[in-house]
């Protein structure tokens, strides 16, 4: 009988775990890729400025990240529809349309910043990006429109793998991994305004508004609901690590340059580390900014798109063909055009686009936070399935927190700083 009991038992793990598996992709592919070039240049340059001082941010990085994700994939899992839905059925057609105005406007200038990632870190393998840039979108935007939802999944959480290359990186760099173990657990503070504007950097770079409406998104898309919610969020916490893990690594390898070297861009970074790491060093650093910038000029627009197409009631998804959903394409493309053509301005400088993306975000992201703790908060739309008051207490405080660094980016981003 015991026996039995325990066949059934390892049957009953091993289905959960298989489950598990099978949910895989919307917390993985918004985390990571949230992980874009301007989140890496950020990183990058608190490790050279820093050294191993701001390492200990990590954790609370991660834990915000972990509870929104867990807040917008229970919304897409209890009501069954993306979050520019909700804004238009609970707030109105103008608070909507409001939103996704600015949404579009940071839509076009993330496109611009990732494709302007794409650029550097093709820049780095010795391709002009007058001959990359083109070349590479123009794959990307067949890619989308000929790949469905399953396919395209598979494909970003491939491409996840090789932010591997930054662990890889880290690894060949010349740490010191004492010292590592003992700033993890020691948190260093300083008053300084350098300081401050990157602790502000880190936090407001965690979460983006385009995250929050694509990860509701791609729950919804998954099919993910209610009854098999309790098993995704093991893979929110699986992407929440991962996460952790790339920034993690990117701050210890860049801080081996601390001291040595000013960067302001992950070219800048990855160029430095050769003669300390090794050439290798230099070509992970880039790939994985490569891998990065890739994804995310796919996902972002996307995200947009999703947005746009729930308030107006248009056909979205990439379960659709072009026909069946000409205006979710047709923003998808108009995005990417646009994007492009700013990158290939010449003498534009593309930490300035990626400055101007973040300030963007930040003036969007706390009007989205304030909005989700409403929504999520809602007896009418959640049922039992609202935030608890630890829940409450913990998202308040992430909320305001957030929102004080996104503002205060905006203001340095506005000044010129």
């Amino acid at each position: 009988m015991n026996h039995l009991q325990s066949s059934t038992t390892k049957r009953g793990l091993w289905a959960s775990i298989l489950l598990v598996f099978s949910l895989m992709g919307p917390g993985l592919i918004t985390g990571n890729f949230g992980n874009d070039a301007g989140g890496i240049t950020t990183y990058s340059v608190a490790g050279i400025e820093f050294g191993l001082k701001m390492l200990w941010m990590v954790i609370p990085v991660v834990a915000i990240l972990l509870l929104y994700q867990e807040m917008s994939g229970r919304l897409g899992a209890v009501t069954g529809k993306g979050l520019s839905d909700l804004i238009r059925e609970n707030f109105g057609v103008k608070t909507a349309f409001y939103v996704m105005a600015g949404k579009f406007l940071a839509g076009i200038a993330n496109a611009a910043a990732n494709i302007s990632g794409i650029a550097a870190a093709m820049w780095l393998f010795g391709v002009d990006k007058y001959l990359s840039v083109p070349l590479i979108v123009l794959f990307l935007w067949v890619l989308t429109i000929k790949a469905n939802y399953r396919r395209l999944e598979k494909i970003f959480l491939i491409g996840i793998l090789f932010y591997g290359c930054y662990v890889a990186a880290g690894l060949l760099a010349p740490v010191d991994w004492k010292e590592v173990g003992h700033q993890v657990v020691k948190p260093s503070f300083q008053f300084d305004s350098k300081f401050m504007m990157l602790l502000v950097a880190l936090i407001g770079t965690t979460l983006a508004p385009w995250m929050v409406f694509y990860h509701q998104s791609s729950v919804v898309e998954k099919g993910i609901t209610v009854s098999n919610y309790k098993y995704f969020r093991w893979e929110i916490l699986f992407a929440g690590i991962s996460v952790g893990v790339v920034i993690f690594f990117i701050i210890v390898t860049s801080s081996t340059l601390h001291g040595r070297v000013e960067a302001h861009t992950v070219a800048d970074v990855a160029l430095a580390l050769e003669p300390l790491g090794g050439k290798y060093t230099t070509y992970l650093f880039a790939l994985g900014l490569l891998i990065a910038s890739l994804g995310a000029s796919i996902i972002l627009p996307l995200s947009t798109s999703f947005s746009v197409c729930e308030i107006f009631g248009w056909e979205s998804g990439v379960t659709k063909r072009f026909m069946e959903a000409p205006q979710f394409y047709g923003l998808f493309t108009l995005q990417l055009v646009i994007g492009t053509v700013i990158v290939l301005i010449p003498d534009i400088s593309l930490i300035k686009v990626m400055i101007i993306s973040q300030t963007l975000n930040g003036l969007l992201l706390p009007v989205v936070l304030v909005i989700m703790l409403l929504l999520i908060n809602k007896k009418k739309l959640m049922g039992d399935y609202r935030n608890g008051l630890v829940m409450n207490l913990a998202a308040i405080a992430s909320t305001m927190a957030i929102s004080v660094c996104a503002i205060i980016l905006v203001v340095i981003g506005l000044m010129g700083g």
